[in-house]
């Protein structure tokens, strides 16, 4: 585990979805539209990553298009509305399938959005590809001998970035030929270097599409040395939220 700072956040992050005193919210807005939320699943509005990286997907129209790690189902139900010919939405937790189902009911794209339950590429026909797939990852590394406490830690850790490996390698049959991946990360809190060599490993070359920074207060997280480390004289800390783009090399 490389990135001290990320783990700590995330350990954060974590807590305060877990926190007794957390408002239930069973709805809320992203990118001008309201989506219902199930418990089990992790918020998408704790942090400005979600809504950067769904607004910067580029959506086409009569394209295959698969959100792994889909959670509510944001950018599943958007690429619908934007004329996707054929929406698929995949997470390992059951309770994110069925939500990303209720909000493309909500929407009324139900007709063009699957959303299944599989542990990344597993549900799938060997056969099947797809122009673009979008993936939000979970980008804080953990311990590889850390185990999940429930289902909103997979949303947040990769131990030994084990995931993300398995992803990249995975990802290439299911790959048009002019197939694009999408991955919504973060330099400051996740592994750029393992993410690069498990996509070159298995074929992939990538470069930055878009990136993003925001200063975060450094009051609102722990005080710890990690932190203190990486607060600037504002007393903020530079948060980036980057996405990459991957196609075969």
């Amino acid at each position: 585990m490389d990135n001290e700072l990320g783990y700590e956040l995330g350990n954060w992050v974590v807590s305060q979805i877990r926190s007794p005193d957390r408002p239930t919210r069973t709805t809320f807005t992203l990118l001008d539209q309201e989506w219902e939320l199930l418990p089990e699943v992790f918020p998408p509005y704790t942090d400005p990553g979600p809504a950067f990286f769904a607004s910067w997907v580029p959506y086409e129209k009569g394209i295959r298009f698969l959100e792994m790690g889909c959670g509510a189902g944001v950018s599943a139900v958007i690429a619908a509305q934007r004329g996707a010919e054929r929406v698929v939405a995949l997470d390992i937790n059951p309770a994110a399938a069925e939500n990303t189902r209720r909000n493309a009911a909500r929407h009324g794209v139900s007709d063009r959005v699957t959303a299944l339950a599989s542990d990344l590429f597993g549900v799938l026909e060997t056969t099947e590809t797809f122009d673009l797939v979008f993936w939000n990852t979970p980008f804080i590394e953990a311990p590889e001998s850390r185990p999940y406490a429930g289902q909103i830690e997979r949303a947040v850790f990769d131990p030994g970035y084990e995931m993300v490996r398995r992803f990249f390698h995975d990802v290439v049959p299911h790959l048009a030929p002019e197939g694009r991946v999408y991955i919504g990360t973060s330099e400051a809190m996740g592994n750029k270097d393992k993410m690069l060599r498990a996509a070159a490993d298995a074929g992939l070359r990538g470069r930055p599409h878009r990136s993003e920074t925001v200063e975060l207060p450094a009051a609102d997280f722990p005080a710890s040395p990690v932190v203190a480390a990486h607060t600037n004289k504002r007393g903020t800390v530079d948060m980036d939220f980057t996405m990459y783009e991957f196609q075969r090399g």
